[in-house]
């Protein structure tokens, strides 16, 4: 109490709203254990990148709140990673004018740039950004976290999405949702020569199973839902709230058959 009192005493009066925001939806083991100052810097390096970004005026401070703003993807360690992912992104990014253009960017250049790869070898698949890039390794949910949180560090809206099993029984995945005037996907260190919503994944995505919880897909939100993110690695943990954004990827896949795209 004394730690996320200090938090809400400390923060500046225009940012306030902010930290309320956090302090509502943070899950119970943050409240219990991130110290004021964590979360004092992360806010602020947040408010930084966001209202520096070219993009600013094209995100809403609702977007911002709960897609730019958040310390943690999933369940993953809480580092204070904002403030080193944001030195490396910046000059990835020069020139970008939209998110979109700037999530490309990073999803070309941040993982050579890190000497980061998929290797199944990885610790464990929920692997902080400090313990992708320190083991130069992960799994597509480390890397989709890495890459969300770079995202975040200039003010970028992303996430993490993905699915408990694919409806063909083959496994789950992960990748990376960012905004740019609506939800675009791109799987993490698999960035697709035809840009945005493209990828491998594109077809088995668009035979998920909105009302099957195992096979749906979900897209992890740091605002309190009545949805929880399936955390494939820990099933007990319910603490990762979501939405449901399977009709989204099958919408995708039929207008693209339209225009005659694959």
């Amino acid at each position: 109490r004394a730690e996320i009192s200090q938090a809400l005493a400390e923060v500046p009066a225009a940012r306030r709203d902010g930290m309320a925001f956090l302090v509502e939806n943070m899950p119970a083991a943050d409240l219990l254990a991130l110290p004021a100052e964590f979360l004092l810097e992360n806010l602020q390096l947040a408010y930084d990148g966001w209202e520096t970004a070219a993009w600013r005026a094209s995100v809403t401070q609702e977007k911002f709140f709960n897609d730019v703003l958040p310390y943690s993807c999933l369940n993953e360690a809480r580092d204070p990673w904002r403030a080193q992912l944001r030195e490396i992104s910046l000059p990835l990014i020069a020139g970008c004018k939209t998110p979109g253009e700037a999530a490309q960017v990073l999803n070309q250049k941040l993982f050579s740039k890190l000497n980061v790869r998929y290797n199944t070898s990885r610790q464990r698949p929920d692997q902080s950004p400090r313990e992708t890039m320190q083991s130069g390794i992960a799994t597509c949910t480390g890397l989709a976290i890495l890459l969300v949180d770079a995202c975040r560090s200039v003010g970028i809206p992303a996430r993490v999405a993905g699915t408990p099993m694919w409806s063909n029984l083959r496994g789950n995945h992960t990748w990376v949702e960012v905004w740019d005037g609506e939800w675009h996907f791109t799987g993490a260190a698999e960035p697709d020569p035809a840009g945005l919503d493209h990828g491998w994944f594109v077809h088995d995505a668009s035979t998920a199973k909105r009302d099957v919880p195992e096979q749906a897909i979900y897209a992890s939100s740091f605002r309190r839902t009545e949805v929880t993110f399936p955390l494939v690695w820990s099933p007990g943990d319910k603490s990762v709230s979501a939405v449901n954004v399977t009709e989204r990827y099958a919408a995708k896949v039929s207008r693209a058959a339209e225009a005659g795209v694959r």
